[in-house]
């Protein structure tokens, strides 16, 4: 389950040449890679590899990423892709279902790629993917309110606050919620207060029986989002709209936004400043959850005889920086090879900034028990972050465990 989603366009004009092909064939062509792709990044894999890879000529069709796990379900070894491209964190979910192999890369081509990037598709011992590009939250700061960048979240409210005060702004601390309080904008802070969605299992991937929704690093810190609630500097009803606006017209001095408000950012009259949110308790770092899309690597490669070169073509080709990068740039996310990282300029950088504050993110789940933490952990920080009726965070937490456990059984 989703808990977020990021509108992209298509970028780059489909090119029909050689052996790529974007039309949907009616079976799977004999000795053909197929590579089903969405509509931003179908014509991109066709422009990297116009001959084929390895000497197999490769198909590329365009697919709906909404309907894409359906239609994988759905598909039979004769209309079957060998290769599909997507969000990372289907891949417990694919794997579970014996539909996606696992995804070798060499350790030197590991090591361009963050561990915790890796571990996004992990799924125990085994990766069963190949990220390609990252999303994250970064904070944007306007230089102009706040010259002097806080170093720690304390001063950062204290900032917010006296601005509030002095009516320099209307809205402290532009963290986009509204209804369902989205966990993917106000993780920073979770994380930073000592929450987690799931810990690691003994033998890798995550353990769908440690769920940190109330750890107890979140239980002893939880007055905080009390003092945030009641200070002011946080409204479980600020919509992502209003976020937007407080802080492009000057009415904030901090915003919370990723790669997907890059033509807000670019249309900013003022002088503003790309970085992540301070630690918020000691060194405890606070930290954005990371989207990660890329390539999964699927068990009918084999049937249709064409699994070394399919699994060449992700684990090596897709793999360098050259490949990233345009696949990143499609989408205006950040590339995950880190040699590609360095090249971004899109935006003038500011994606790279993005991209680096989420240097230490937490990827998206990718165990199919995730989708039982979204609603109650929303509820929850939106019950305690809804003013003079707020649930203290402590109790709404605990509850949101409670029922986060018992949905996952």
């Amino acid at each position: 389950m989703s808990i977020r989603g990021i509108a992209v366009t298509l970028t780059a004009a489909s090119l029909a040449a050689g052996a790529l092909v974007s039309a949907a064939p009616a079976a799977h062509a004999a000795d053909t890679i197929t590579v089903w792709a969405d509509a931003v990044h179908a014509p991109v894999i066709e422009q990297l590899l116009p001959k084929g890879y390895a000497g197999v000529p490769v198909t590329v069709v365009t697919k709906d990423p909404g309907t894409m796990r359906a239609d994988l379900a759905a598909a039979t070894a004769a209309t079957a892709p060998d290769i599909v491209w997507g969000d990372l964190a289907w891949t417990g979910e694919l794997a579970a279902a014996q539909t996606i192999v696992p995804v070798t890369l060499t350790t030197k081509r590991a090591k361009k790629f963050g561990p915790n990037v890796l571990a996004g598709s992990a799924v125990g011992a085994d990766r069963f993917g190949l990220p390609v590009q990252i999303s994250n939250l970064a904070l944007i700061t306007n230089t102009k309110l706040v010259p002097q960048q806080p170093t720690s979240f304390a001063t950062l409210s204290s900032v917010a606050l006296q601005l509030k005060k002095d009516k320099k702004a209307k809205v402290p601390f532009a963290l986009p919620q509204g209804q369902g309080a989205n966990p993917w904008s106000t993780f920073p802070l979770f994380s930073g207060v000592g929450g987690y969605l799931f810990g690691q299992a003994p033998g890798g991937g995550l353990d769908p029986t440690d769920i940190g929704l109330a750890s107890k690093a979140l239980r002893t810190n939880a007055s905080l989002i009390d003092q945030w609630n009641a200070s002011g500097l946080l409204d479980s009803s600020l919509s992502p709209d209003a976020a937007r606006t407080a802080f492009a017209k000057g009415k904030s001095a901090f915003w919370l936004a990723g790669p997907e408000e890059l033509a807000t950012l670019m249309k900013l009259t003022f002088v503003y400043r790309i970085g992540s949110v301070p630690p918020i308790v000691g060194k405890q770092k606070a930290v954005p959850l990371l989207t990660v899309h890329g390539f999964m690597l699927t068990r009918f490669a084999a049937k249709h005889g064409v699994q070394d070169a399919a699994a060449g073509l992700v684990g090596k080709f897709l793999s360098k920086p050259r490949a990233q990068l345009a696949l990143a740039d499609a989408s205006g996310w950040f590339p995950a090879n880190t040699g590609a990282q360095a090249k971004v300029a899109t935006g003038g950088g500011r994606i790279r900034a993005i991209g680096n504050a989420g240097a230490d993110g937490v990827p998206m789940p990718n165990i199919p028990q995730a989708g039982a933490l979204w609603e109650p952990y929303g509820t929850a920080w939106g019950a305690a972050t809804s003013g003079a009726a707020a649930t203290p965070a402590k109790a709404a937490f605990r509850l949101a465990e409670e029922a986060a456990v018992a949905a996952i059984g």
